[in-house]
């Protein structure tokens, strides 16, 4: 019989630790607020862009034609704007610099990953801010003759 008064006396003790642990504290428990959630980026159209390059030495001329897109956090959409309307003429001379300056290969990639990377790095530096998170590029077309 001592053999079951011990584990009765046992069993007792873990209910009321586990009543314990449970709930029964006297303290009220906060429940943490949950963020909302991130709203997701808007897309900005940064411009569209013709012009022509030529090449004396290689006697060649090179057309360039694309519409210029970014995508920019929800939150920042109205100051994007705002710089993109101040800055709009430095900006497209450094978008036209940087197209100038690509390489063949760059100009010729489908995905133009390259091309699109430094597209992005020379905007963000223009704007002085990295507003801009990914850059797209609709009717794109570079000819040469």
């Amino acid at each position: 019989m001592s053999r079951s008064n011990a584990i009765n006396r046992l069993a007792w003790i873990c209910c009321a630790a586990l009543a314990l642990l449970v709930g029964c504290a006297s303290e009220p428990v906060e429940v943490a607020e949950a963020e909302p959630p991130e709203a997701p980026p808007v897309e900005m159209e940064i411009g569209d862009f013709r012009f022509r390059m030529s090449d004396p030495t290689a006697g060649t001329m090179t057309k360039f034609n694309f519409t210029l897109y970014g995508l920019v956090p929800a939150d920042q959409a109205e100051t994007v704007q705002a710089a993109l309307t101040e800055r709009e003429q430095r900006l497209r001379d450094r978008v036209l610099r940087t197209a100038r300056e690509a390489s063949p290969v760059e100009l010729e990639d489908p995905d133009l990953n390259m091309f699109r990377k430094r597209m992005l790095l020379e905007i963000n530096r223009e704007l002085g801010e990295k507003y801009f998170q990914e850059l797209y590029f609709d009717r794109y077309w570079v000819k040469t003759r």
